[in-house]
């Protein structure tokens, strides 16, 4: 880049100075430097060491000082703008001194060169004096104003005036000369006379005077030819052209005695030669735009003739015939020069169809292409005309001429569809014949149009094929809204020597609906000329490879299936039509003449020709082959059917047609012997089946099977089913590769309907006795019974219903369900299965009517029990329970357990064992101890202490007088803890080796005697009194060991993994086996039958409630069912394995006796209600009862293991003691109810007067609301025992924070409740909720919830609550909220907005709290009870 001083600096242009803007400047000093700087890299390595510094010094100097020069210059541009304006006033001052300079200059140069050669004429004042006077300028001279002023114009009424005379001279000239006869439209106005000739031209002429001599003026031509298809509007000649005929014809009218004549013929002549040049330019556009080789211009003759050929493709194919060439000539009239344009054809036509297309051109409108196909148009229709006459003798009916475009309508059928018509018509551009029949594209068709467009031979033939090809599109129209495919072929691999390749080509194959392996075959034949014959064949097919094997589709799915012709049977459609209740033809023969007859009578005169009747059908239809099709679907299954019912051995009717042809059927006449059925019952049933019928059911496809039955044993409330005769249907599959499966569907049902049968003939002839009629009709109600299924309704209103019916595998079924207003679920639910199973052994009606009704109203008390899993129930928070769990043990026989439990440390089982008893009384006892000895406890599970009292709370003696005894004096109540139940190695056996089962020994290792299971801990445990536990071998020697000790009694640690019904998901025996349900012939028991008395009055306990040589159960010994209800003890597939005994001592306990107590009384204890004076969740009492027993257990678990608390002795049975820091505390069941936990709390002799009374009375009502209620939760009573065990001072905080809960103070914002377990949320780092809440090391943990009081709220808007852990440190004696864990350890935990304003407020209370002698717990909590204040959320 060059230096900057070597460029120019711009000039300015105003005349104040040069100025130039500083981004140049700058631009400027950067590129001067960027060059110096770029030469001196260059020069420097030339020179010395020294000289290169002191270039480089100089550069640097030199750079600085252009660089601080430029800095002053910025710095001076911030006030460049008051400069400016300086500026600005200084070129305006200089600018109006140039003015002043310039315009005296000037003035000078006038005055000293043009004003001395300066003069001025003597001025005109006469003119001026005219002018300035008059107005007017008279003195003009005569030769300026003859050349320049016009002469004055004429007036309007001079104007009109001679306009007149001029029309008069102008009509005067036309009178007395002579006119062309195509100028006669003439008009006469202005002066002027107007000439229209329409579509051609149109002149004006007029007259220049009114001597005969004066020729005609030509003022204007105006050519009125047009194309309207390719001018666009324009104008076909230009002005010049105009110009130039204007000119001519002009000349031509001077000197000519017929001057108008010769102007007619010039202006006409040129309008014609205009036309053809139109109508050749759009034919030439046509040529080259659509229509291309099919039309030609023969010949174009300029002013005379246009020739035009058409239908050339035509032409091409017929060399080897006459050619004919089409022609269209337009050409000039030579005869007689006014006529238009003529139109002439070649070939000619005759005069008619000439006028059709028209004589001459129409000028209106030029079209060739209108012209043209006006021409093809009626050479269409004549020569379709032509085709007509030759046609006619093919058809049955008249060939018509017809339609637009204008075609030839052959009918090949009769009657004939207007979509089967043949239609030929002419092809516009090369003029050949097009066939076509509108309802398909047939290859006949086609073969026609080939044949017509050529010699014509073989015409016939291919109307026939056409004519079949129709029929078989009918036959395909005829069946296209069935499900029936149509096919020209089917793959046949033994065509040959079957009879099926004896028939003609024209055949059509139709499956038949839903038998993919039946075809029925159309085959149409030509009997007589024009006539074609329908034959029907039914082919059986069999799919099959390609070398005629069987087809296995399973084996290669990619071959191509093939049939296998089989039967090929002809069928007369005539037979089958025309056959009963199949009439489809209305053939009135009475009502037509005879035909020789008829014909003599027409021409005679006699009568007259009948017009023929009017098709009640659609000729598109054939209604035969519909027909043989629906007889072929419908006839097919039955024949299939009738086939396997003959292998199977059961007669049956054949085919028959239901009265008035409704529908096909077969009736079955005779059912085989079946087994387990005898001839008696066999011949019964048959009395009372009139017919058993097969019919089809079309949509969906099945068998629909209908038995009619007379005189049935019971009479139902179903209105469906009254009267004596019964109608039963029901649906079987039909499926044709199948058969054996439906005719094996319909014994299972006769089966069913037996057996059904055989258990209901006893129950009708007990259910319609006289002498139990009332009793019986009072316990149930026959809702339904069909021979199928029988529906009893039972209960109080009757709204539970019992559905008893046979199934194929080979017993009896039972469903419960509800009915009506019913409010809960069907009772009996729990014990459907033994039901069934009791059911099945007896098959007896009246049982199990008598067993539900007796049973309905103590199962519907034990549905009331909640049977919810509760979270937090036990100290492991994590475990969840169920409350009640109810396990059937038979129809007759429940356990109901509390809170049971599957863990190793399972803390309790309390359990009752629960018998219904006839005459509306049950049967209770403790179910944890054995049922045969009551010294020993069943494994797992609790006595419950107490139980006796609570239960004779509910003793109606008026009720239950007569039906037990009560308890001596000498059975006690409590019976003390088994061996090893509270201890947490409860699993665990004697240290010395005890005699267990066979099977236990051999998997037992010798070297392991403390561990119980080995193999597998889930298996269920042996009993003591199985044959081989150690429990019978400490029997005494010499004494007989009563039946039930062979009767086995599993632990209730496998409550629901082993024996109950209500855990589905594992195979184990059945729970049965859980407490033994001898039956009264197992204990040597017999009573009279149900029919004499269902209701003993010397019935045992223990033993069935309804016994009797009928209805009993047979005896548990003689069952060999594995894992069934009835198999007493452990499951044979079960491993036995060797239990610990837990013995209690050898006296009589009071709950080990069953206790009797009426249905009211039970429903009572099990209806949920509230205590009178609590406000807690409403429970029953019998859930009050074990709630209290379970959480003074863990009470006293909790004893031992705290070591803030110390065991007393208890003074009385039932009552748990120990001690605090300075308390001595007492629980006990309270006895009015036995429903609730009283806590008495007693100063200690060593340390008076440090509790006053009433904290004493806070502390025992605090646990009575928030720690013993329901729902009775371990951890909330081992958080209340830790408080209880804190030091006296801090436990003295704490009973203040529990009066205002329990009293809660409405001058404070908050209210304050104790979480003895941690809530959800809160602390879920440390521990999971349900965890106690109550900590006390070194430091305690508490959590607290405060509620806000005291503010107006909407309703239904929850007040605001908060939970806050509170960490209280014993030594330093302050207070502080504990602060959340962050989920992630590097992060550290943001608080929330409530956690931040309380840990500031500890904060504060910490600081500001002097005394160090109390304990901080309470003041801190009322310190945020009286002024937290949080912001709302």
């Amino acid at each position: 880049m060059p230096p900057t001083e070597s460029l120019a600096v711009p000039s300015a242009t105003n005349i104040g100075g040069v100025t130039i803007s500083l981004s140049t400047i700058i631009d400027y000093i950067l590129q001067r430097t960027h060059h110096e700087l770029t030469v001196l890299s260059e020069l420097l390595p030339r020179k010395t060491d020294m000289e290169r510094k002191i270039e480089i010094f100089q550069f640097a100097s030199r750079t600085r000082q252009l660089f601080i020069r430029l800095l002053a210059l910025v710095k001076w541009a911030t006030s460049a703008s008051k400069v400016d304006k300086c500026t600005d006033i200084c070129n305006f001052l200089e600018q109006q001194s140039m003015f002043f300079i310039d315009t005296a200059d000037h003035l000078a140069k006038v005055a000293r060169e043009t004003l001395v050669t300066a003069r001025l004429p003597c001025f005109s004042l006469p003119v001026a004096i005219d002018v300035l006077t008059t107005g007017t300028y008279p003195r003009l001279p005569t030769c300026i104003r003859e050349k320049i002023v016009p002469p004055d114009p004429i007036t309007p009424q001079e104007k009109n005036e001679t306009l007149c005379k001029l029309n008069q001279v102008i009509q005067y000239r036309l009178v007395s000369s002579e006119l062309p006869p195509q100028m006669r439209k003439l008009k006469i106005e202005h002066g002027r006379v107007k000439f229209p000739v329409e579509h051609e031209f149109e002149v004006t002429l007029t007259l220049m005077g009114d001597s005969p001599s004066i020729p005609w003026r030509l003022l204007d031509i105006d050519i009125l030819v047009e194309d309207h298809e390719t001018g666009d509007g324009k104008s076909l000649v230009h002005s010049l052209q105009v110009h130039y005929i204007h000119q001519l014809i002009q000349n031509r009218l001077l000197d000519n005695d017929r001057p108008l004549h010769v102007l007619y013929k010039m202006l006409h002549s040129f309008c014609q030669s205009l036309q053809l040049e139109v109508l050749h330019s759009q034919t030439q556009r046509l040529i080259h735009n659509r229509l291309g080789d099919s039309i030609r211009v023969e010949e174009y003759t300029l002013s005379k003739s246009l020739v035009i050929s058409y239908w050339r493709d035509q032409n091409k194919r017929d060399r080897t015939q006459d050619t004919v060439v089409y022609k269209l000539s337009v050409h000039v009239c030579e005869e007689d020069d006014g006529k238009p344009l003529q139109i002439s054809h070649t070939p000619s036509m005759s005069p008619d169809d000439s006028r059709k297309v028209g004589l001459a051109i129409k000028s209106d409108h030029l079209s060739i292409e209108k012209l043209l196909m006006q021409t093809i148009e009626v050479r269409t229709q004549i020569k379709l005309k032509d085709l007509a006459k030759d046609m006619q003798k093919y058809a049955n009916e008249k060939c018509e001429v017809r339609d637009m475009p204008v075609a030839l309508h052959v009918p090949i059928l009769d009657p004939c569809m207007s979509s089967e018509v043949l239609r030929v018509a002419i092809d516009i551009q090369k003029g050949s014949y097009l066939t076509s029949v509108p309802c398909d594209d047939f290859s006949a068709v086609h073969e026609i149009e080939t044949y017509l467009n050529d010699d014509r031979r073989g015409l016939d033939k291919l109307l026939i094929k056409l004519q079949m090809q129709l029929c078989l599109r009918r036959c395909e129209k005829s069946v296209q809204l069935l499900p029936a495919a149509c096919l020209s072929t089917i793959p046949v691999v033994n065509s040959a020597d079957h009879p099926l390749e004896k028939l003609g080509k024209c055949k059509l194959f139709i499956r038949v609906p839903r038998q993919a392996n039946f075809f029925l075959v159309v085959n149409l034949v030509e009997e007589t000329p024009r006539t074609v014959s329908y034959f029907y064949y039914l082919l059986e097919t069999f799919p099959c490879t390609a070398d005629g094997k069987e087809d296995d589709i399973a084996e290669d799915v990619g071959v191509k299936s093939y049939y296998r012709a089989g039967r090929f049977i002809s069928m007369d459609s005539f037979s089958v039509t025309h056959g009963p209740f199949s009439k489809i033809f209305d053939d009135d023969m009475a009502s037509q003449l005879d035909s020789f007859t008829r014909k003599r009578k027409l021409f005679l005169g006699d009568v007259e020709e009948p017009k023929a009747k009017k098709q009640k059908y659609s000729p598109y239809m054939v209604p035969e082959l519909t027909y043989l099709l629906a007889s072929c679907e419908e006839r097919i299954p039955f024949i299939y059917l009738g086939d396997e019912l003959n292998r199977q051995g059961i007669a049956h009717q054949g085919i028959q047609v239901e009265e008035e042809g409704i529908c096909l059927c077969l009736g079955i006449l005779d059912f085989p012997s079946l087994p387990g059925c005898s001839e008696d019952l066999k011949n019964n049933l048959k009395k009372h089946l009139l017919s058993c019928k097969f019919r089809i059911q079309s949509k969906p496809l099945f068998w629909v099977v209908e038995f009619l039955f007379t005189n049935p044993p019971l009479f139902t409330t179903n209105h469906k089913e009254s009267g004596s005769v019964q109608r039963i249907c029901f649906n079987l599959e039909m499926s044709a590769d199948n058969v054996q499966k439906t005719v094996t569907d319909l014994l299972d049902e006769w089966n069913c309907m037996s057996h059904l049968f055989e258990a209901i003939c006893p129950f009708a002839e007990i259910y319609n006795s006289d002498d139990l009629q009332g009793s019986f009709k009072s316990l149930v109600e026959i809702r339904s019974y069909n021979y199928r299924r029988i529906v009893l309704a039972y209960g109080p209103a009757s709204t539970s219903i019992v559905t008893i019916q046979w199934k194929t595998d080979g017993q009896f079924h039972l469903t419960l369900g509800t009915c009506g207003q019913s409010s809960t679920a069907n009772p009996h639910i729990p014990v459907l299965t033994h039901l069934q199973h009791e059911f099945n052994s007896n098959k007896s009606i009246a049982h199990l009517v008598q067993v539900l009704s007796d049973t309905w109203q103590p199962l519907s008390s034990i549905a009331k029990l909640p049977t919810a899993p509760v979270l937090g129930a036990f100290p492991n928070a994590k475990q969840n329970v169920s409350t009640f769990t109810v396990l059937p043990q038979s129809a007759t026989h429940v356990r109901i357990v509390f809170r049971s439990t599957y863990s190793e440390n399972t803390y309790t089982n309390y359990c009752i064992d629960v018998r219904f008893k006839s005459g509306e009384v049950v049967s209770i006892r403790d179910g944890a101890f054995s049922l045969l000895d009551t010294s020993r406890v069943i494994e797992g599970c609790n006595p419950a202490s107490g139980l006796r009292a609570f239960l004779e709370m509910y003793v109606d003696e008026k009720v239950t007088q007569s039906h037990g005894r009560r308890r001596s004096t000498t059975q006690d109540d409590n019976p003390p803890s088994p061996i090893d139940m509270d201890s947490m190695d409860i699993f665990m056996s004697q240290t010395t080796p005890t005699m267990g089962s066979p099977a236990s020994r051999q998997r037992q290792d010798p070297g392991i005697g403390g561990l119980r299971f080995h193999s597998n801990p889930m298996t269920p445990p042996s009993n003591p009194h199985t044959p081989a536990s150690p429990g019978a071998s400490r029997m005494p020697t010499g004494v007989n060991p009563s039946p039930s000790t062979l009767i086995g009694n599993p632990s209730p640690g496998t409550l629901l993994t082993g024996g109950s019904p209500g855990n589905p998901q594992l195979h184990v025996p059945s729970p049965s086996s859980f407490v033994p349900t001898p039956s009264p012939q197992s204990l040597g028991i017999h009573m009279q039958s149900p029919v004499g008395s269902f209701i003993s009055p010397s019935m045992v306990e223990g033993g069935s409630p309804y016994p009797g040589s009928n209805l009993a159960m047979p005896s548990p010994g003689t069952r060999n069912w594995p894992n069934s209800p009835s198999v007493q003890g452990p499951s044979p597939a079960s491993p036995v394995v060797n239990h610990p005994s837990r013995v209690l001592p050898q006296r009589s306990w009071a709950a080990s006796v069953p206790l009797l107590l009426s249905h009211e009384a039970f429903n009572n204890m099990l209806t949920p209600t509230s205590l009178s004076g609590a406000q807690f969740l409403m429970v029953s009492p019998l859930e009050r009862f074990f709630g209290c027993i379970f959480l003074k257990k863990q009470l006293s678990r909790n004893v031992q293991t705290e070591d803030s608390l110390t065991h007393l002795p208890p003074v009385e049975p039932g009552v748990v003691m120990f001690k605090v820091d300075g308390l001595q505390c007492k629980v006990n069941l309270h006895p009015p109810t036995l429903q609730s936990l009283q806590l008495k709390v007693f100063q200690s002799p060593d340390c008076k007067d440090v509790f006053a009374a009433e904290e004493l009375q806070i502390i025992e009502k605090f646990f009575e609301m928030k720690a013993a209620c329901p729902p009775y939760k371990a951890n909330a009573l081992t958080a209340f025992s830790r408080l209880l065990g804190a030091p006296s001072r801090i436990l003295r905080d704490c009973v203040q924070i529990m009066r205002l809960e329990l009293m809660p103070d409405r001058n404070f914002k908050w209210s304050v409740q104790w979480c003895l377990t941690i809530p959800p949320n809160v602390l879920n780092f440390i521990a999971p909720p349900g965890t106690p809440a109550v900590v006390i090391k070194n430091k305690m943990l508490i959590v607290l919830q405060f509620t806000r009081i005291g503010l107006n709220l909407p309703s239904g808007k929850e007040p605001q609550s908060i939970h806050i852990p509170l960490l209280y440190d014993i030594q330093a004696n302050n207070i502080s909220q504990v602060e959340p864990r962050a989920p992630v350890p590097q992060q550290q935990h943001m608080q929330t907005p409530v956690q931040s304003a309380v840990t500031m407020m500890l904060k504060r209370f910490t600081d500001t709290y002097q005394n160090h002698t109390e304990c901080a717990i309470f003041p801190a909590v009322r310190e945020l009870m009286a002024n937290l204040v949080i912001p709302v959320l």
